[in-house]
C-alpha cells in the first residue's frame, strides 16, 4: 500500500562461490553487513551462521571455521521481506548497502575496534579491541603529519594547537592503529574523527563551548529514483544541497543513518541526531518487529549503532525511538529507563533524545491510542485496523492532516505534563514531536530541562525559531521533512480539486509522501528560501507563484505543506489567468511589479505577503521590500523564459 510506495515485498537470496586463494587460507575471514532489509540470514556451505531481524543495523559475520580450505565455498545472504506492511515508509528490500570481506590474521583488531574520544581540547583517548597477541602503537595524524604517537591499546595523547571540529570548520584528523608481532605488521586501522566537545543544560546546547543552534531536516533513507540503495555520491550530494539550503543538522528518521552519509556530514559539517527505532513494544503495522523481536534484540542493535557512529564527530544525539505511544505506560517508561541507561553506558559523550508524540502517550496512558489495538486486553499482533480498514500508520497520517493544530494543543495539556515529568529524568534533552505549545509552557516552569523540537511543520518555523531565539533551554527545531521521499504516498501533496465536478484533476498513482522542502530530486523549493531568511542566513527576497493552470480549480493543502508555489514566471497558454504569488522577505512591507509596472503592495507578516489574484503576463515579476523605516531592503526578480538561445 500507500506506506511502501506501492512496491511488493519479497525473498532474496544473493550467493557467492568462490575457491579460497592461497594467500587466504588459515586467515581470519569476516563478513561486514552493512544493510540488509530485513530478516537477514546469513550461511556458509549451508551452515547458518547469523540472523539479523533489523533492515537498518550493520552488522558482523566470523566465518572463519566455516569456510573450507579446498573446495569450493558458497555464501549466501537471504532477506525475508514477503510480509508486508511492516514499515510506514518506504524501507527497499534485500542488500541496499555495502557487503564486504575482511581478511586478517589469528591476531586483529576488530572491526570497528577503535575509539577515539575527546577528553578536553587537545587531549584524545585512544582504545584499540584487539584479538590475540600483539604490540600496538597509535598514531595522529593531521594531513600527512604525525601530530602525536605512543604505544599501548588504551592511551591519552595530546594534541598541540589542536583545530576544533564544528559546522563551519569541519576540521579531521587520522588515528591509525597499527598492531605488530616481534616488530613485523599484522594488521592496521585507520579512522578519522574529530575534536570536539559537547555540553547542554537548560542554559542551551553547546558545541566546544560555543551555543548552537540546530536547523533539523529530518529525512529517511532512500534516495529517490535510486531506491533506498546507499551510494556515496548520492549521500555526499544531499548533505551539500542540505546545508545550502541552511540546514545544519539532519534527523535520521526512523532508522540509523548510513555510513556514507555519515562521512559525508564530518567532511561538510553536518549534526546528526542518529535515531535506531520506530517501535518498541505496540506494532505500528502487522509485520514489524515490536515487542517479542524488539526486546530480544535491541542491545544488539543499539550496540551495532554505537559502534558505527563512535568515532563520527557530526554525530552529536542518539535517539532511541520514535512517536512510542507507550512512553504514557509504566511498562513503557520503565523500558525507556533501560535503554537510555544501556546508550550513556556505551557512550557517555552524546545526547540521549527521544521523538515524543504527546497526544499518543497521553492517549496510552488512559488506556487507548491509534497504535497497538487491544482486544480483551491483549494487543492485536495484526497491527488495528480502524477507519473503513486503513492499516494503523495510515490512519494516524490522515488524522494529523485533519486535526493538526489539535494535536499541537494537546501537548500542553495537563495529561502531556504528567507524561513530560516522568520521561524528561530518563533523556538527557526530551525531543518533541509536534509541539510547539509546548514550549513556552516548558520555558516557564521547567527552565532547566533542556528541550529539542524533534519533529515539526514546515509551516510552523516562523513561530517555532522564535521560540528558539527566546527560550535558551530550546535548542533547535527539526521539521517534517527537509527533504523528499518514497512512502506515505500523498501526505504532504497539494491537490486540485475541479470546482464543477469535484473530482481531483491528478488522479495517477502517487509513490512520494510529498513533504519535501527539498523535492525528490534535489531541487530546492521556495520555502527553502523562506527557512534561510527566517534563520538569518540571507537577506535577498524570494518570490514563489502558485501553479497558474490550476487556477480554475479548488485546492487542498496538508498539514505537512501548505503551498506549491515555484519560483517561476514562464506559463505557457496560461496569459491573462490569476494567480497568488508570495513573497518571503525580512521586512515589514513589499511591493510588486510586473514588467516595471505596480501592481500590489503588502504587509509582510512572518517573513511572507502573499498577493491573491495576481493576472499572468509574461515577463519580468519583481518585487522590491522595505523595513520598519520605509527604506529599501531588498528586491528579486522572475523573468519569464522566451525559448530564444
Amino acid at each position: 500500500g500507500g506506506a511502501g510506495a506501492y512496491f511488493r515485498g519479497g525473498k532474496y537470496y544473493y550467493r557467492k562461490k568462490f575457491v579460497l586463494p592461497e594467500e587466504w587460507k588459515e586467515k581470519t575471514l569476516i563478513l561486514s553487513c552493512e544493510g540488509v532489509y530485513h530478516n537477514a540470514r546469513v550461511s556458509v556451505n549451508g551452515h547458518i551462521i547469523t540472523k539479523w531481524p533489523y533492515g537498518y543495523s550493520n552488522f558482523y559475520v566470523d566465518m572463519t571455521e566455516y569456510v573450507e580450505q579446498e573446495n569450493e565455498n558458497i555464501i549466501e545472504i537471504m532477506a525475508d521481506n514477503e510480509k508486508t506492511p511492516n514499515s510506514r515508509w518506504y524501507s527497499g528490500s534485500g542488500v541496499y548497502r555495502e557487503v564486504s570481506l575482511l581478511i586478517a590474521g589469528q591476531s586483529y583488531i576488530k572491526p570497528e575496534g577503535v575509539k577515539v574520544t575527546t577528553v578536553e581540547r587537545g587531549q584524545v583517548q585512544v582504545l584499540a579491541d584487539v584479538v590475540g597477541q600483539g604490540d600496538v602503537m597509535v598514531e595522529i595524524l593531521d594531513g600527512k603529519n604525525i601530530v602525536a604517537s605512543g604505544m599501548g591499546r588504551e592511551l591519552e595523547l595530546q594534541i598541540k594547537d589542536c583545530i576544533l571540529w564544528d559546522e563551519d570548520h569541519p576540521h579531521l584528523y587520522t588515528c591509525k592503529v597499527i598492531l605488530s608481532e616481534n616488530g613485523q605488521k599484522i594488521d592496521e586501522e585507520t579512522v578519522r574523527f574529530g575534536i570536539r566537545t559537547l555540553s547542554w543544560s537548560g542554559k542551551g546546547f553547546f558545541v566546544n563551548g560555543k551555543e548552537t543552534l540546530l536547523r533539523g531536516a529530518c529525512i529517511h533513507h532512500d534516495n529517490g529514483v535510486l531506491g533506498a540503495c546507499g551510494f556515496r555520491d548520492a549521500e555526499y550530494r544531499r548533505v551539500q544541497i542540505l546545508k545550502e539550503a541552511g540546514f545544519n543538522a539532519i534527523r535520521s528518521s526512523h532508522n540509523p543513518i548510513s555510513k556514507s552519509m555519515m562521512d559525508a556530514c564530518d567532511e561538510l559539517g553536518m549534526y546528526i541526531m542518529d535515531e535506531i527505532y520506530d517501535y518498541w513494544l505496540i506494532h505500528k503495522n502487522p509485520y514489524d518487529h515490536a515487542k517479542d523481536t524488539f526486546l530480544q534484540y535491541w542491545r544488539k542493535d543499539i550496540d551495532a549503532m554505537i559502534r558505527k557512529d563512535y568515532n563520527h564527530p557530526s554525530v552529536i544525539m542518539y535517539s532511541i525511538g520514535n512517536e512510542i505511544s507507550e512512553l504514557g505506560t509504566p511498562e513503557g517508561q520503565k523500558l525507556c529507563k533501560e535503554i537510555s541507561d544501556y546508550v550513556k553506558q556505551m557512550d557517555r559523550t552524546r545526547v540521549v533524545t527521544c521523538g515524543i508524540n504527546l497526544l499518543l502517550a497521553s492517549m496510552a496512558a488512559k488506556g487507548g491510542g491509534i497504535y497497538g489495538e487491544k482486544k480483551n486486553g491483549k494487543e492485536n499482533k495484526n497491527g488495528s485496523m480502524t477507519m473503513d480498514n486503513m492499516p494503523t500508520s495510515a490512519f494516524y497520517n490522515v488524522l494529523m492532516n485533519k486535526m493538526g493544530g489539535v494535536i499541537d494543543k494537546m501537548s500542553a495539556k495537563p495529561a502531556a505534563d504528567k507524561v513530560c515529568d516522568i520521561i524528561d529524568p530518563l533523556l538527557d534533552i526530551p525531543g518533541y514531536n509536534y509541539a510547539t505549545s509546548r514550549y513556552e509552557k516548558e520555558a516557564k516552569n521547567h527552565p532547566e530541562r533542556c528541550i529539542v523540537g524533534s519533529e515539526t511543520l514546515p509551516q510552523s518555523l516562523y513561530k517555532n525559531w522564535q521560540y528558539v531565539k527566546r527560550f535558551p533551554n530550546l535548542i533547535g527545531d527539526f521539521m517534517w521533512t527537509g527533504w523528499d521521499y518514497l512512502g506515505e504516498t500523498g501526505i504532504g501533496t497539494i491537490r486540485y480539486i475541479n470546482k464543477k465536478t469535484g473530482e481531483n484533476i491528478y488522479s495517477g498513482l502517487a509513490i512520494l509522501a510529498g513533504c519535501g522542502v527539498i523535492d525528490i530530486c534535489g531541487m530546492k523549493r521556495p520555502e527553502t528560501g523562506w527557512n534561510k531568511i527566517i534563520w538569518g542566513l540571507q537577506d535577498k527576497p524570494v518570490i514563489a507563484v502558485d501553479p497558474v493552470m490550476n487556477y480554475k480549480c479548488r485546492r487542498s493543502a496538508s498539514m505537512w505543506r501548505t503551498t506549491d508555489a515555484v519560483e517561476s514566471w514562464s506559463w505557457e497558454g496560461c496569459e491573462g489567468c490569476r494567480t497568488n504569488v508570495i513573497v518571503y522577505a525580512h521586512a515589514q512591507r513589499a511591493e510588486l511589479y510586473c514588467n516595471g509596472k505596480r501592481i500590489a503592495s503588502a504587509k509582510v507578516k512572518e517573513c511572507r505577503a502573499v498577493f491573491k489574484k495576481v493576472v499572468y503576463i509574461p515577463g519580468t515579476l519583481s518585487t522590491i521590500v522595505y523595513d520598519e523605516n520605509d527604506r529599501e531592503s531588498g528586491r528579486a526578480e522572475l523573468i519569464s523564459a522566451t525559448g530564444k538561445t
